[in-house]
Parts: structure tokens; sequence; C-alpha cells
């Protein structure tokens, strides 16, 4: 959902030819992050099949990019790789929101 909302917020402005702010749009990706980072946390937390040290939660946040392929494949396989596509795709709705505007255009 907040995917969505900052989205909206980059095309409307895309629209009217103003910039987003940049520290918005880097807070709004540190958001997403943390949250992908909470979720798998979360979720690894019913999975017997994973390894869960005191620190997992810390390290999953440092080590995130390399680590959620990984995870997603392990828990899920091919479905988790669609998963990622997923998430790769929410993560920049923005910016192919902007460029569908821009070629409609």
């Amino acid at each position: 959902m907040l995917s969505i909302f900052a989205a909206t917020y980059e095309v409307i402005l895309f629209w009217h030819g103003a910039d987003a702010s940049e520290n918005l749009l880097s807070t709004w990706q540190f958001v997403f992050i943390v949250l992908l980072v909470l979720w798998v946390d979360a979720d690894s937390k019913n999975r017997s099949d994973i390894y869960r040290p005191f620190e997992f939660g810390q390290l999953v946040f440092f080590y995130w990019l390399p680590y959620l392929p990984f995870y997603l494949w392990r828990t899920r396989r091919t479905f988790g790789i669609f998963m990622l596509l997923g998430f790769v795709f929410l993560f920049f709705l923005g910016y192919f929101a902007q460029w569908v505007i821009y070629l409609a255009r």
C-alpha cells in the first residue's frame, strides 16, 4: 500500500513537471527495506528449516540484499523468485509509472 502511495506521489509530480523530493524518496526506500527485513524476520520465526541465531534480525538488516533471494528460494522455491520479482516491482513502481506516463504522452 505504501508503494502505491509513493508511486502516486511521484506520478503526480512527474505529470506536473516537478521533481520529487530526494529526501522523501530516500526515506521511502529506507522504510521499504526496513519493512521487508521485518517481514523476513517475522516469516522465519515459524520455519524450522531456517537457522535463527540471536542476532538474526540485525544480520538480515545488514545483509538483506544477498539474503533475500536466498531466503525466498530456500523457503518457497520457484514461487519465491516470483515474490522477489514482485518486491522489485513494488520498489521501482514509481519509476515504472513515470516511464509509462512518459511513453503515453
